[in-house]
């Protein structure tokens, strides 16, 4: 950046508080690392300007004998003073450099951290560490800002002024004294020869910030504002060997917050202001009034930053201990300090999930793991000292080892530690945690049982320097040749720690780590690598057909058991380990030779769920009939002459793909897997492995073809609904719109309907049929399953009626299988079109006419119903012996339909004229008071047939008016 200084600005009455934020990145060495001293040239003020106006840069500053000296990019240095001619030698003795610190934010004096705070904020941890400091000066937020009138500090908080101190900061002038004070990017001096009221050094170069904005990539669901990307994780105990209880095992402590480091992106605008190291950055957290009064920790820490490209990254930190129960007090907003002035960013919301950590054996452990290998973990102080016996109670004389190394080689135990979260299934630095460190001793004594009680300790030593930060293990140089140590067992603690986010470090685990000295070299990853093996092909199984119960599985007859005989237990298991039945069990599954059985499935979220995560021991049959429907039974014997064998299987409470995901089309993957661990690296572990694939169609029973209707236009609403059941309705002591649900399915080959095949498949617990949320005049309403008919309650007025209908198929396993179709009514009877009826309109006096005979109804298969018979309306034989219709339950109304001509004749004839239509028997009267028709009137009688709780039928006759009178 090109250097650039402004201008040198006189004061009368001077504001230091007041700064323009903006940073010059070429200052940061100008001003703070005052180091050389120079020949002082004095020189007046108007000079320095001149100079400084011309191009010259201020490379440094730094308290002199004589005063303060400035220096210049030009390579001249010149001495300010307050005038006096130094005879005496106290010319400028007095003076002082005040500058603010870079990242932490506290004044410093002539170089040396002061007590006292000048940004309202923490800044990231400094050399020692340190984050959060509280103390005097920066408490709750507090700063101290320079009065020039006073010559003391004002101590501010939030902009705002609290109150005057009495600690000074200018030195007095009137003993030679002069001060130089950089805040920000004004350097103002104080009591210089020819500026008594003191003079302000504006070195402003670049762009100003204008404001910082939080970059959000994730919105909190629980409150309205943008969240981290990544997660925060705390660890909330730690360990002291001071702190236990009368057995000597650890009291867990918890006064401490140690949490991982999580990235806040931040956006600059402009994106090219200046951002330098003298920027401080620091998070202020929303006012929580219910908060403990002692607990003076904001929510969020700096741990580093970082600047590119227009966006400062904030390595940040979280105080658990100061989240607050209400989540909108969870939020915190971004301060950026240049000087005394800050930018404020928007709140972001955080929050912080506590996650477990065990020490782990980092060269058997992978990333991944849902739990980790670890070592002999201590759970007891050594306070009260580390015997031989408090060893055993951890690490026993026949454990298994956990490394090994040859006799005249070494071993890094380093590589063989790592903090692991199995909460999480994850390395601890992986999750972002930071200042892990571990300490390796070598206890005195680790005793064996023979006569001489040998100590296995006796055989190693540390290679090097015996400090506690060196892990790497060697044979004792006192043993001959290194020879005799093959085949001991020697131990060594270590001691994993954690620092905490204020600093601290503190013991969060310790193990010990049980070696073997071997003749030859067995490094780690010489462990062969079995694989894992399968039992047996993968198996695809159709849920309907699954078998009920542990009988099948029992009995050995069901397809979707696999067995591993003692053909494949040999082959499968001894043959790769290269081992006897006899002999395999020294080398595999420890002290107690146990193994893991650990079944999972796939989740909907591609995440693996754990169904059964058990542990077993060789000398136990394990039998397992998981409610999951799940089934093993394994047998791992270690005699000769006994039979091992290995059965797993499944049954029908098992869930299928329409609980867990469907992978690759065939179903809910379950794996089962056995693993048997190797005690040592000559052998690897064996993993057993066997897949299922479980899968339930959910298809829809067969629709009866002789009413099925894959798609069906209402005649009433016009409408296209799919997969329609039509039906016209049967006789049940008479006529009436209802169905056999049964019917609406086919048979099966067996001849069994719906209900009778659901109550004997497989794997079905129930079968329910229920009207859709809404339908309504139907019935039942209630959900039914053994009554099968189903009907409208209300006679149809429509052509036709689609009723939604749906039924349940509860599997065996709980799933639920669910499908709809629709029922439609066809309205048995229809209205034929009427010719209609003449009345003479122009005729004086009553003119009637009859629309009875032109009243009739038939079926929709064209057959008559209801029609004119002689003298009245009559049932045929049809509607009498086939729809079981009476005379008592068919009713005939008629009426006019009042609009078009009728409305004209009624809103315009004489007061005596009269149109009516007799409402029982159709007769039309017109009653003409002289009234003469000038054209032809056409009117519309309604007859409403209507046969009780079946149907009504609007049949519409038509009735004209004519011009004409009488002929």
């Amino acid at each position: 950046m090109k250097r650039k200084f402004v201008k040198v600005m006189f004061f009368g009455a001077l504001a230091l508080s007041t700064v323009t934020y903006v940073g010059c990145k070429d200052y940061d060495d100008d001003i703070d690392n005052l180091q050389t001293q120079i020949d002082a040239v004095k020189v007046s003020l108007e000079e320095l300007q001149t100079k400084v106006n011309s191009g010259s840069v201020i490379t440094n500053v730094v308290k002199e004998e004589n005063g303060i000296t400035v220096t210049l990019s030009d390579g001249k240095s010149y001495v300010l003073t307050n005038g006096k001619d130094g005879a005496d030698g106290k010319n400028g003795a007095d003076a002082d450099v005040w500058t603010i610190g870079e990242k932490d934010g506290y004044w410093y004096k002539n170089g040396v951290k002061t007590e006292y705070k000048a940004v309202g904020v923490d800044g990231a941890p400094g050399a020692d560490g340190s984050a959060g400091e509280e103390g005097v000066a920066g408490e709750n937020g507090k700063y101290y800002v320079p009065n020039k009138e006073t010559g003391c500090f004002d101590i501010y908080q939030d902009g705002k002024l609290l109150e005057a101190t009495e600690i000074s900061w200018k030195t007095a002038a009137s003993e030679g004294g002069i001060t130089a004070v950089l805040n920000g990017n004004v350097l103002t001096l104080q009591g210089v020869e020819g500026a008594p009221e003191g003079v302000a050094i504006d070195i402003t170069s670049g762009i100003a910030l204008s404001s910082i904005a939080f970059i959000p990539d994730v919105v909190s669901t629980d409150v309205p504002y943008a969240t981290t990307s990544k997660p925060f994780y705390h660890i909330e105990s730690y360990l002291d060997e001071a702190k236990f209880n009368a057995s000597g095992k650890f009291n867990a402590q918890k006064d401490w917050g140690k949490s991982n480091v999580v990235a806040l992106n931040y956006r600059l605008n402009p994106e090219d202001a200046n951002i330098d190291g003298k920027t401080v950055f620091g998070f202020i957290d929303r006012k929580v009034k219910t908060r403990a009064a002692g607990d003076k920790k904001v929510l969020l820490n700096v741990d580093e930053t970082k600047v590119s490209e227009g966006v400062v990254t904030i390595e940040t930190t979280i105080n658990p201990n100061a989240l607050a129960q209400n989540a909108e007090y969870n939020i915190a907003a971004l301060q950026a300090w240049y000087g005394q002035k800050p930018m404020t960013s928007d709140y972001v919301h955080a929050t912080s999930s506590k996650i477990d950590l065990v020490l782990a054996d980092s060269m058997k452990t992978k990333e991944g793991d849902n739990a980790a290998i670890t070592f002999y973990k201590r759970e007891k102080s050594i306070k009260n000292g580390e015997s031989d016996a408090f060893i055993k109670q951890f690490v026993a004389l026949n454990a298994a080892v956990n490394a090994t190394f040859k006799y005249d080689a070494t071993i890094d135990l380093k590589d063989y530690v790592g903090l692991y979260s199995n909460d999480k299934d994850n390395w601890l630095a992986a999750l972002g945690f930071k200042g892990m460190s571990y300490e390796f001793l070598i206890p005195e004594k680790y005793l064996a049982e023979d006569d001489e009680k040998t100590n296995q300790q006796w055989f190693i030593v540390k290679e090097g320097e015996n400090i506690a930060s060196n892990g790497v293990i060697k044979v004792n140089p006192e043993v001959k040749n290194g020879t005799p140590a093959i085949g001991r067992t020697p131990v060594v603690r270590v001691d994993a720690f954690l620092t905490s986010n204020a600093g601290e470090k503190k013991l969060v685990a310790s193990s010990y780590i049980k070696l073997e000295i071997t003749e030859t070299s067995q490094a780690p990853d010489e462990q062969p690598d079995y694989g894992i093996i399968d039992m047996s092909a993968d198996k695809e199984a159709d849920y309907h057909k699954l078998e009920d119960g542990v009988e099948a599985f029992t009995n050995d007859y069901d397809r979707d058991n696999v067995s591993m005989d003692y053909q494949a237990i040999n082959n499968k298991i001894y043959g790769t380990a290269k081992l006897t039945s006899t002999t395999f069990w020294n080398y595999y599954g420890g002290v107690d030779h146990k193994y893991n059985v650990l079944v999972t499935v796939t989740g909907r979220n591609d995440q693996e769920q754990t169904i059964i995560d058990q542990e077993a021991e060789q000398s136990t049959d394990v039998v397992i009939n998981d409610p999951s429907g799940i089934l093993l039974n394994i047998k791992l014997n270690d005699d000769a002459t006994k039979t091992s064998a290995i059965k797993v299987g499944i049954n029908n409470l098992i869930k299928t793909q329409n609980y867990y995901k469907n992978v690759d089309g065939k179903g809910a993957k379950y794996s089962v897997k056995i693993t048997i661990p190797s005690n040592d690296t000559s052998h690897g572990d064996i993993v057993l492995q066997q897949v299922f694939y479980v899968k339930e169609e959910c298809v829809a029973y067969t629709y009866n073809p002789l009413y099925y209707n894959e798609t069906y236009q209402s005649l009433a609403d016009g409408r296209t609904y799919e997969d329609c059941i039509v039906v016209k309705g049967q006789e049940n002591s008479g006529w009436e719109m209802s169905s056999v649900v049964s019917e609406h399915f086919e048979n099966n080959e067996a001849g069994e309907d719906i209900f009778t095949y659901y109550n004997t498949v497989n794997n079905v617990s129930a079968l329910q049929f229920q009207w859709a949320s809404g339908v309504t005049g139907v019935s039942p309403q209630d959900p039914f399953s053994t009554d099968q008919t189903v009907k409208l309650t209300e006679p149809m007025t429509e052509r036709d009626a689609v009723k939604k209908m749906t039924y349940q198929v509860t599997l065996k396993n709980g799933e639920k299988c669910n499908f709809a179709y629709n029922i439609v009514f066809i309205n048995p009877f229809v209205a034929t079109n009427a010719t209609g009826i003449k009345i003479f309109g122009n005729g004086i006096g009553v003119n009637t006419g009859a629309t009875m005979p032109e009243v009739l109804v038939k079926d929709n298969e064209g057959s008559a119903i209801y029609s004119y018979s002689s003298t009245a309306l009559a049932l045929s034989d049809k509607a009498i012996n086939t729809y079981k219709l009476s005379a008592d339950m068919v009713s005939v109304r008629y009426a006019f339909v009042e609009e078009g001509d009728w409305a004209i004749l009624d809103r315009n004839m004489s007061a005596n004229s009269e149109l009516n239509v007799d409402a029982t028997t159709g007769v039309v009267t017109w009653k003409n008071e002289g009234s003469t028709l000038t054209r032809d009137y056409n009117l519309t009688v309604i007859a409403t047939v209507t046969f009780k709780d079946l149907s009504v039928v609007k049949c519409e006759i038509p009735v004209t008016l004519t011009k004409e009178a009488i002929r």
